[in-house]
């Protein structure tokens, strides 16, 4: 008997560990559902990314030498980088205007994102079809198309001398007429840049409780009072997200003057790829630049220092509590 009820306290011990073992916690399931929808983009990234970023930084110190046959390299170190700001003429000045037309573009897409989605939000008749003309320039989009709107034709600027628009931004502060004027230069070109971060903010706007915005009508708050209190902090994170998209977008794009000099100096017969894989990198180290400074003034870092003290907290008591137990 004592062993029969050893055996089947044994059994239940083990099918115990078996349980907790397959037991996950909801943190844990969800990092796991994060990493398998993440898992795509790795398997691309390792199978067909990896190897030429990695050969792209090895050609950039080294002059690619094309024989007959073999492909060898010679070592010139940072010569390259020094080429691109000491001797190149035409790629700082180029460089300079891609960095500050993405610095420039990059919230004027991203607000003029926000606009619109909140205006395709709302209820009224025939908002799918708003939604779908928003959305199709990213369906149509590509290099060839963009390239002939932006050289061939003048569907891509605005003339602002119509309605004496240039008469009356002298008036105004120099830097918001400048900004005024950049947004009108080049308003159909955020409009075609806007379709992806239009869709983001719609979905995160569909996130967001509805009963918060009935609470908030009831209190007196109106409806910019419900925008800043309610919307715009549920929209940080995202607002973040698609600005790091922005100025990837912009800046990998194919008519972009930096991205046509780096094609150009790929046929350099004098230093075939090393050359132009130099400037790519200072192109990229660029736009990183910008990018970091989006998520050190986007990012909401009193959310980040709450979670880390919750996380210190919810140390200290276990340790406190493993204290009491020994």
């Amino acid at each position: 008997m004592k062993k029969r009820r050893a055996s089947g306290d044994s059994a239940e011990g083990v099918s115990r560990r078996r349980m907790s073992v397959f037991h996950m916690t909801n943190k844990r399931r969800d990092a796991l559902a994060g990493l398998l929808f993440f898992l795509p983009w790795l398997i691309g990234f390792f199978a067909i990314t990896a190897y030429p970023l990695i050969y792209s930084i090895i050609i950039s110190f080294n002059q690619v030498v094309i024989t007959p046959g073999k492909i060898s390299f010679e070592p010139v170190g940072w010569e390259y980088f020094r080429q691109a700001f000491a001797v190149d003429t035409e790629f700082p000045t180029k460089l300079m205007s891609s960095l500050s037309s993405v610095l420039m573009g990059t919230p004027l897409t991203v607000v003029f994102a926000l606009i619109i989605s909140l205006l395709l939000n709302q209820k009224f008749r025939g908002r799918a079809i708003y939604r779908l003309i928003f959305f199709l320039p990213v369906i149509i989009m590509s290099g060839p198309v963009m390239s002939e709107l932006l050289t061939e034709t003048s569907a891509m600027t605005i003339d602002i001398n119509i309605f004496n628009v240039a008469g009356l931004l002298q008036t105004v502060d120099s830097f918001w007429a400048q900004t005024l004027l950049t947004f009108l230069n080049s308003f159909v070109q955020i409009l075609w840049f806007s379709g992806v971060q239009t869709i983001i903010f719609l979905a995160a706007l569909q996130k967001v409780d509805r009963s918060m915005y009935e609470v908030a009508s009831i209190d007196g708050a109106s409806v910019w009072e419900s925008f800043w209190k309610i919307t715009l902090p549920h929209l940080k994170p995202i607002i973040l997200l698609n600005t790091i998209y922005t100025i990837v977008e912009m800046g990998t794009f194919a008519s972009d003057p930096t991205n046509q000099k780096i094609v150009e100096d790929m046929q350099d017969i004098g230093r075939p790829f090393s050359y132009s894989a130099a400037e790519s990198w200072i192109y990229a180290a660029g736009l990183l630049v910008l990018m970091v400074i989006a998520f050190l003034l986007l990012n909401n870092w009193k959310e980040v220092r709450r979670a880390r003290d919750e996380k210190r907290r919810q140390h200290d008591e276990q340790r406190a509590r493993r204290r009491g137990k020994a």
